[in-house]
This record gives C-alpha cells, structure tokens and sequence, in this order.
C-alpha cells in the first residue's frame, strides 16, 4: 500500500511520536510511505534524529496563534505524489488554509484519513471544512466531540501507540553514559521548568537517605531560568540542555533505576494523553507519573502518586524493591505500535474493493 502522511516528523512532540511510531512501522511491514512535513514550526523542537529518504520537507509555519498558516507552502509534493491513502496527524496544526486549495485533488486519487490529536473542538472554521473518509481518535473522550461536528461513522477509535518492549541492560548503559555504578538515578527530559521544580524538595529528603542524582535533559528551546536561580539549592540536580535523540534517550531510560513525569492536568483539554508514556514504557524503567489526566486510561503499567507525600514512599519503593515490568510487557503485547499500525492498515483497507 502507498500512504502518504502529512505530519511533524522528528520532533519532539506528541504528533511526531504517533506518526514515527507507526510509519516506520507501515515501512518494515513492506508498505510505501511519503511524509510530508515541515521545514519549520512552532511546535518541531528538535530531537536531533536524521530524516528517513521517504520525507519531505516542503511547508514552513511561523504562527499558530489564532490560527495555522503558512508563511512557505509548496504544493507539489502533495499534487504530485504517488499515495492511496493521505494521512493528516493533527490537522489544527497543519496548514489548513493551503491544503483546502489542492484537498479535491488529493482526495481524486486517495482515500482521505486525519488522526486526530486535539484535545478539544479545534476553533479553526477550517477545521471543520474538510471531508474526511475517517477520522481517528484514541479513545471516548475525543470521539465524545467530534460527532458533534462530523458524520459519526466516520470516527473510528484506534489507540495511541506504544513502542514496543525492549528492556535494556542498566550497567551497560551507565558505563556509555559515564554514569556512577551505585547511585540511584531518576530522569526526566523535555519538560518546562514548571513542570521540575514542584518535585525538587522531594527529591531532596530522599537525597538524604539515598545516594542519588536527578538528570534532566531540557530541550535547548525551554526557559531555564527559574530553574537555574535554583539550582544551588538542589545538589543531586543535574541539567543537561540538548536535543535528545532516540537512541540515547533509551540509554538514559536504561541507566535509571525511575522516569519522573510531573505534569498537572490540562485545563484547557478535557481530551488528552501522555506521549511521553507512549514512547518510554517500552524501556522497562519504571516510570513515576502525578495522578492526572494525562493518564487516567492508564492502570498498573506505570506508577501514579496523588501527592508529594506518595511520590516519596513510591519512589523509595522502587528504589529499594525494584519494579515488576511483566505488567508492562503484557500491556505493551496488546498496545505496541506494531498492533496499532496494522489497526491503520485494516482501516485503510476498508476503502479498497
């Protein structure tokens, strides 16, 4: 099969997770892929990761605020194209306005699919003038708003996908990272300040019964401020500003006895998951989520704390005990990307006589 997808790719966000997740996928399985992307964006923060042959960059967005527009938009790759099925991921963030001028001719020669990553009825007019074939979403809570604005048997439920289960050896990858042997170890990356800090005077009452350091690898577009007049404060921080390629953010998943995601619920998106969860769970290090919506379709795979209070007993817990990753593995059989990709491939199919 010939798919094209229009999507961020490389890019350390949530739409780019999902569409590497399953176009690599669709390309070990033997199927043709075109990715259609972004020359730059608001939200591609880079990861570092080197294009695949298959991807296009031919579109430029500076602004997304009121709405997505382009500033660059060539649309040849898409007119000539050779794809029987287009995907668009996360259309609200797409260049709607451009792509509604060369849409007939897309859907003449392809069977149209837009995986939705909104968390909320987008306010884009736009949005809403595009006839879609299908429209994908994760679970209830997406498809709960949008058959109030598209035809209902067209929204079609597949969940986000998982990388699969691939544990990896935790002395080794100390060793690659120049890493203690003996000390505890809790990560994070990519997150905002705002989102570290709250955690930090827990972190140090555990200091203080455990040899530990906390890695945090911020994207180089983050404003470390708030963070840096702190710092001192907090002798087992380590921060390290870079972009984080796949394969060594798995070498630090490796090396760490906890991932430590803090994240608040979202107020403004009644609709939301973590990508991050999606594409760390298949390391085996047990990861350490506030109690949120961000994972309230999630069980046992993972570790949720109501307060600071239970991310301290769970984390020593952890650190002392160690954590049973057959839940995760099991989980990760029914929702890796794998399964998920062939979802998007019996979906397409349905098109085909």
């Amino acid at each position: 099969m010939n798919i094209g997808m229009m999507s961020l790719w490389n890019a350390a966000n949530g739409p780019s997770i999902h569409a590497e997740l399953v176009g690599r996928e669709w390309v070990k399985a033997g199927h043709k892929l075109t990715v259609f992307s972004t020359k730059r964006h608001p939200d591609a923060r880079p990861t570092l990761q080197k294009d695949e042959n298959f991807v296009i960059r031919h579109f430029s967005v500076d602004t997304i605020k009121p709405f997505t527009r382009a500033t660059e938009f060539d649309p040849s790759p898409l007119i000539e194209g050779d794809y029987e099925v287009f995907v668009a991921q996360n259309f609200e963030r797409l260049p709607a306005e451009r792509l509604r001028e060369i849409f007939p001719e897309i859907k003449e020669k392809a069977v149209t699919v837009c995986v939705v990553h909104e968390g909320k009825p987008p306010r884009d007019p736009l949005y809403y003038k595009f006839s879609w074939d299908a429209i994908v979403c994760f679970d209830n809570r997406y498809r709960s708003f949008l058959i109030k604005h598209f035809p209902e048997n067209t929204v079609h439920i597949i969940p986000y996908p998982y990388y699969p289960f691939s544990p990896g050896d935790k002395l080794k990858a100390r060793k690659k990272l120049s890493l203690p042997l003996k000390e505890k170890v809790v990560f994070s990356f990519g997150f905002r300040p705002a989102d570290i800090i709250p955690v930090l005077p827990t972190l140090k009452r555990l200091f203080k019964k455990h040899k530990m350091r906390y890695i945090v690898v911020v994207n180089p577009e983050s404003d470390l401020n708030a963070l840096r007049e702190i710092e001192d404060e907090y002798p087992f921080l380590d921060i390290q500003v870079r972009p984080l390629p796949f394969d060594e953010l798995y070498a630090y998943l490796y090396a760490s006895d906890a991932h430590l995601i803090h994240k608040e619920s979202s107020k403004n998106y009644p609709a939301v998951l973590s990508s991050t969860v999606c594409q760390t769970l298949g390391s085996g290090c047990p990861i350490l989520f506030h109690k949120s919506t961000y994972v309230e379709k999630m069980g046992k795979e993972i570790i949720k704390y109501k307060d600071f209070s239970e991310l301290e007993e769970k984390l020593s817990l952890v650190f002392d005990k160690g954590f049973d990753t057959n839940k995760v593995e099991k989980f990760l059989e029914k929702n890796n990307a794998t399964r998920i990709a062939n979802r998007f491939i019996e979906l397409f199919e349905k098109f085909f006589p």
